[in-house]
C-alpha cells in the first residue's frame, strides 16, 4: 500500500469541503531532465571549470570525470530505489527522515536548504558580472554596475518561479539546448581536425590519473554534476513519479557524464601536448575555451559564448530557485517553518509563497554582496565571493549525499520491502557511500583550494556545515517537547 498522500489528494473533494490547492504539474522525463541538467550548467562547466581541471590534472580530467560518473550512478541506484517506497515529496528531507528518523531528517533538511541557498545566492553575483560583461564588452552598451543585472535576473527568476512549473521547464529547456549545441559543434570540429597531435589516447588510460593532483580534479569533477539529485524534488509535479523520477535521474547522470567526458577529450585534443603542458605550467585558462572555439569553429564564437553563458547561468539559477522553493514549501507544509511557505497558488499550483521569499533573499543577497564589496561596478570582488561560497556549497552537497547513502542503507535494513534486491538496497548504496566518503575527506584536505579564502578562513567556513546540521537536529528535539504535533509531521511521516 502506498505510503504517500499528495498535497492535492490530502483533501476530500466533496460538495461541502473545497479542495485546497497543492503542487501540481505534468512533468515528464524530458522536463525534469531539462531542470536537472540546466542546474549542472554544462556551458559554465566547459568554459569555466574544465580549463582549471586541466591546469590541475592534465589528462587526468578524463579519469576524474569517469570516477565521478560511476560514483553518482551507484548513488542513484539506492536513491531511486527508495523513491519507490518513500512516496513523499521533499527529496533528501523525506529520505533522510525515513531512514534515520525525524531529528536527523530535519537536520538534513536544514543542511540542504543551507547548501542550496549558498549556491543560489552567491551565483547571482556571477550572473551580474557576466551580464555586465556581455553588455559592455560584446554589445558596447552602457556601463551599468554588475548588481543592476543581478537584481534584474533575480526578479525574472522570481516571476518564473511564481508561474506553473511547466513554464520554468520550457525556459530551462531552450537555454540548455542552445548551449549543448554549441559545445557539440566545437567537439565535432576538433575531432574532424584532429588537433596538433591527434586525439590523446593516453588520456583514456588510468595511468593519466597520476599526471596531476587527481584528488583535487575529482572534487571539481563532482562539482560538474551539481543538481543531479534534484529530480526527486519535483515528485508532486511529475506525471508518474515512480517511473519518471528514476528515469530522469539515471538519464541525467549518464548524459552529463558522457557529455563532459567527450567535451574534455575534445579540449585536450584541441590543446595538444604542448597546450596541456602550458596550462599545467600556469598558462591563462580563463579564456581557454573561447580561444580554442575561435580557432576551430569561428571567430564569432567567443561572442556567442558570452551570450549563452548568460542563459546557462540563468537556467542554473532558475533550477536552484525552484529547488529551494520546494524544500521551503515542504517544511512549511509540515509546519516546521511558517505555514505560509506551504501555500500553493490556486491557478498555477506552484509554491508561490516560498518562491517569493526566495526571491526576496536573492535580492537581499545581491544588495548585500554589492555593499560588502563597496559597490564596485565591475564586480571583481563580488566574483571572488561567488567562487568561495560555491566551494562551500559543493562540500555541503557532498555531505548530504553521504547522509542520504547512510539513510538508504538504514531504511532497507529496517524495512523488508518487496522487490528491493540486494544490489539496490545494500551493495550499490554501500559502494556509493564509500566513494562519497572518500570525496568528502578529500574536500576537507583540499578545502583551501575549493574555497580559496586561506586555510584558517576556509576551514572556518566549512565548520558551518556541522553547525547547521546540529541546529536542525536540536530544533527537531525542541519541537518534540514543545510542539509534538509538528514534530510528528516532520517528513510527512
Amino acid at each position: 500500500m502506498s505510503q504517500h498522500t499528495s498535497a492535492g489528494s490530502n483533501e476530500t473533494a466533496t460538495s461541502t469541503v473545497p479542495v485546497q490547492p497543492g503542487l501540481r504539474g505534468h512533468l515528464g522525463v524530458g522536463s525534469i531532465l531539462f531542470s536537472v541538467v540546466a542546474w549542472a550548467a554544462p556551458l559554465l562547466v566547459v568554459v569555466g571549470l574544465m580549463p582549471s581541471m586541466i591546469a590541475f590534472g592534465g589528462n587526468g580530467i578524463i579519469a576524474a570525470l569517469t570516477v565521478a560518473t560511476v560514483i553518482l550512478l551507484l548513488f542513484s541506484v539506492g536513491y531511486t530505489a527508495i523513491t519507490r517506497y518513500v512516496e513523499r515529496p521533499g527529496a533528501f528531507y523525506a529520505y533522510i527522515t525515513a531512514g534515520l528518523g525525524k531529528d536527523v531528517g530535519l537536520g538534513g533538511a536544514f543542511l540542504a536548504i543551507f547548501g542550496y541557498l549558498v549556491l543560489l545566492l552567491s551565483t547571482w553575483a556571477a550572473f551580474g558580472v557576466y551580464g555586465r560583461q556581455l553588455v559592455v564588452d560584446t554589445f558596447h552598451g552602457p556601463d551599468l554596475p554588475w548588481y543592476f543585472y543581478g537584481l534584474l535576473g533575480a526578479v525574472l527568476a522570481g516571476i518564473a518561479g511564481y508561474r506553473k512549473i511547466e513554464f520554468s521547464a520550457k525556459t530551462l529547456g531552450i537555454a540548455l539546448i542552445l548551449e549543448v549545441i554549441l559545445v557539440m559543434v566545437f567537439n565535432l570540429r576538433v575531432f574532424v581536425d584532429g588537433g596538433p597531435d591527434g586525439p590523446p589516447v593516453q588520456a583514456l588510460s588510468w595511468d593519466a590519473a597520476g599526471s596531476g593532483n587527481f584528488g583535487l580534479v575529482l572534487l571539481f569533477a563532482m562539482l560538474c554534476f551539481g543538481g543531479f539529485e534534484s529530480s526527486a524534488i519535483y515528485r508532486e509535479e511529475a506525471k508518474d513519479p515512480n517511473k519518471t523520477i528514476p528515469r530522469a535521474t539515471y538519464v541525467a547522470v549518464i548524459l552529463i557524464g558522457v557529455f563532459y567526458i567527450v567535451a574534455a577529450w575534445a579540449m585536450l585534443t584541441a590543446l595538444g601536448t604542448q597546450g596541456v603542458a602550458d596550462a599545467r605550467a600556469g598558462g591563462a585558462v580563463a579564456s581557454m575555451f573561447g580561444d580554442l572555439a575561435a580557432t576551430y569553429v569561428s571567430s564569432v564564437v567567443p561572442g556567442v559564448i558570452n551570450v549563452l553563458v548568460i542563459s546557462s547561468t540563468f537556467a542554473c539559477l532558475l533550477a536552484q530557485h525552484n529547488a529551494v522553493g520546494r524544500y521551503a514549501y515542504s517544511l512549511g507544509k509540515d509546519g516546521v517553518l511558517p505555514r505560509v511557505l506551504g501555500a500553493a497558488h490556486r491557478r498555477h499550483h506552484s509554491p508561490f509563497a516560498a518562491s517569493l521569499i526566495v526571491t526576496a533573499l536573492e535580492i537581499a543577497a545581491v544588495i548585500g554582496i554589492a555593499a560588502g564589496t563597496g559597490f564596485e561596478g565591475q564586480g571583481t570582488d563580488a566574483f571572488t565571493v561567488y567562487v568561495r561560497l560555491n566551494g562551500l556549497g559543493a562540500i555541503v552537497v557532498v555531505a548530504l549525499l553521504v547522509l542520504v547513502s547512510v539513510a538508504v542503507l538504514a531504511y532497507f535494513r529496517r524495512n523488508a520491502v518487496q522487490g528491493r534486491g540486494l544490489w539496490k538496497s545494500t551493495v550499490a548504496p554501500g559502494l556509493a557511500l564509500a566513494g562519497l566518503t572518500a570525496v568528502l575527506v578529500l574536500s576537507f584536505f583540499n578545502v583551501d583550494a575549493l574555497i580559496g579564502a586561506g586555510p584558517a578562513a576556509s576551514l572556518t567556513f566549512t565548520l558551518l556545515i556541522p553547525v547547521v546540521w546540529i541546529g536542525g537536529v536540536a530544533y527537531a528535539r525542541w519541537l518534540k517537547k514543545g510542539k509534538p504535533s509538528v514534530h510528528e509531521k516532520i517528513g510527512r511521516q
